[in-house]
């Protein structure tokens, strides 16, 4: 499997807090059979680091990877950031600063809880006119999309990646996030389950409670599909299916 939205870079949002979380948390993850991790940190908020494309965001992927290599976790560090849609958000894009997943034309992108539809749209659009694909994190915990899941379909069959989070399918992120990401995945509108892990403790990237959740819950859905070829078809920067 691979796990498409993990806060897992040490010291850079709210996420694993040391070096030593984020060691804990690739054990538990590669444990559940996850074998690559896309680090993806807060970006361009307004009280945490902007997190934008550099040289110090290019060494924490590494020097992760090293600390990774050297306990013999099995488990690789791929690069990218959950990019909030706020402020300047298309001055940054045309100026490079957002890290897409991998280095692909992909781009994780979130809204505030309580953002508009007409805006979501606007930054949506800003993405593809620059020439790429955006993937809407966790588009079940967004009220607008609670109180109409068809918008979030309508951007399903746009070409717009959704990726859901294992919590909310969980039960763990509150009933209507429950709810609304049963819904779009009964649906066919998910491309993507990923764990959005912050911590070993809590919201952890473990993937086994979802596998087990998913077999029993949703035995039409292919979990493969949404935890391995989607991810690595990003990861690639290929097509989904």
């Amino acid at each position: 499997m691979l796990d498409l939205h993990c806060h897992i870079l040490p010291g850079l949002d709210d996420g694993a807090g040391t070096p030593e979380i984020s060691l804990e948390m690739a054990a538990l993850a590669a444990d559940s059979g996850v074998t690559h991790i896309f680090a993806t940190p807060h970006c361009n908020t307004r009280n945490e680091q902007k997190n934008f494309r550099g040289p110090e965001l290019i060494q924490a992927y590494t020097k992760l990877q090293e600390a990774i290599d050297s306990h013999g976790i099995p488990v690789k560090i791929l690069s990218g950031a959950e990019v909030l849609a706020r402020g300047h958000f298309e001055d940054h894009l045309d100026a490079g600063d957002f890290m897409t997943l991998n280095g692909s034309r992909y781009l994780l992108v979130e809204y505030y809880f309580d953002e508009s539809p007409d805006y979501m749209e606007r930054c949506l659009r800003a993405v593809e006119d620059r020439g790429l694909v955006p993937v809407v994190a966790h588009p079940e915990r967004y009220y607008c999309v609670q109180n109409a899941p068809e918008l979030a379909q309508l951007w399903s069959e746009r070409g717009r990646v959704l990726q859901i989070n294992k919590g909310s399918l969980l039960g763990d992120l509150g009933p209507m996030a429950a709810e609304t990401a049963s819904l779009l995945l009964r649906r066919g509108a998910v491309a993507v389950i990923a764990s959005d892990a912050h911590h070993f403790r809590f919201r952890t990237p473990h993937m086994g409670a979802l596998l087990e959740h998913l077999e029993r819950r949703f035995p039409e859905v292919d979990p493969r599909l949404l935890l391995r070829d989607n991810p690595l078809r990003i990861a690639r920067d290929q097509a989904l299916v």
